[in-house]
């Protein structure tokens, strides 16, 4: 059988996955600067921080910092442990993200007429974006290879389809809930490209990263 080929576009290192570790070294920098400080005035207001060992943090030489040397980093900028936390998650885009409807990513299934744009990072516990599906063309289950929670709202356009043998149709406004290992199948009949958004749980494209 001929496998459907995808075409993926996503931020930097998406073959990496998502890193275990929060960004200490780039949130002190981000601090410092804010406070128009230099390296050598926050080691003093510490009480004890080695320039050296600050150096090493906030080029990444560090990336796991003792809780010894949080505490000195938090008293020179004047802040705590959990303010810089706090702040290196604001950082972060795992955690705290402002976007746009042209998303984080998109998937293209070029030869399938099907397009994923997601509104959230690279994450495997959660998936919200939208499915772009030109004129005559279908996706379901067997596309997305998901055995979770799936939402379907219609935000342009209709669809029509099956779910285990039960016909659908989806008129703009319209939603489909589906769990479990129900197997569905949406077509757009329609001559204008059809566009919904998709929720699931967990995220229905992270085994391909």
């Amino acid at each position: 059988m001929k496998k459907n080929k995808a075409v993926t576009k996503v931020p930097e290192n998406p073959g990496k996955g998502i890193p275990a570790i929060l960004d200490i070294g780039k949130t002190v920098r981000t601090l410092r600067a804010e406070r128009g400080m230099s390296g050598v005035e926050l080691c003093r207001r510490s009480g004890g921080l080695d320039p050296k060992t600050l150096t090493a943090v906030e080029k990444g030489r560090i990336r796991n910092p003792s809780i010894a040397t949080l505490e000195l980093l938090s008293r020179g900028l004047g802040t705590s442990v959990s303010g810089i936390f706090k702040r290196a998650e604001m950082l972060d885009n795992r955690y705290f993200l402002v976007g746009s409807q042209k998303g984080s990513y998109k998937v293209e299934f070029v030869s399938k007429g099907v397009q994923l744009i997601s509104f959230t990072p690279l994450s495997r516990e959660f998936f919200c974006g939208k499915i772009i599906l030109e004129s005559d063309r279908e996706f379901g289950r067997a596309l997305l290879g998901h055995q979770g929670v799936f939402f379907l709202l219609v935000l342009i356009g209709q669809v029509e389809g099956e779910m285990e043998g039960k016909k659908i149709v989806l008129k703009e406004g319209e939603n489909l809930y589906c769990r479990g290992g129900m197997n569905f199948n949406l077509r757009n009949l329609h001559p204008r490209t059809a566009s919904l958004l998709l929720v699931s749980v967990p995220a229905c494209v992270a085994s391909g990263f």
